[in-house]
């Protein structure tokens, strides 16, 4: 994947905001870099963006969130929620099990911080327009987020 300088209209005031709702998991990552490497993603993509949100949770949320909005009981790392389809005009939602995310760092041998970051990136491209349903799908999404993280 070739890397760009190409310029991307970022909007006056864009926000990101980051809630640790995890009852008692403190985030391994800090602010600053959660929101410099979402800020990169969407730049990375050309897209700008007005306000993504970040919350994190524990496993009892996201399969309560899971179960209400996709109709599958069980956990999962992230739910992403666009509430808007225009590249320019990027807004969403995120919901990160912090449980999930440790459990799965230690299944795949990535490391917390790491497998945190890919997830992160993860629902930022999502939120950029990128499925990943069929395995070429799986196959693009992959290969950008390790672009991402290896940037």
């Amino acid at each position: 994947m070739k890397k760009t300088k190409d310029k991307v209209k970022i909007k006056a005031n864009p926000q990101i905001l980051i809630n640790n709702l995890h009852p008692s998991i403190k985030l391994p990552l800090s602010i600053k870099f959660i929101k410099e490497s979402v800020s990169k993603v969407f730049i990375g993509e050309k897209c700008s963006f007005n306000e993504i949100i970040i919350n994190f949770v524990n496993n009892h949320r996201i399969k309560k969130l899971n179960n209400a909005y996709l109709n599958h009981n069980f956990y999962t790392d992230i739910l992403t929620f666009p509430y808007s389809n225009i590249k320019s005009e990027i807004e969403g939602e995120m919901f990160i099990s912090l449980d999930t995310v440790r459990n799965n760092s230690k299944l795949y041998n990535t490391g917390y911080k790491m497998e945190l970051l890919r997830v992160i990136i993860h629902g930022c491209l999502h939120l950029a327009g990128f499925l990943d349903a069929t395995k070429k799908q799986k196959e693009l999404i992959r290969e950008k987020e390790n672009f991402y993280i290896g940037d």
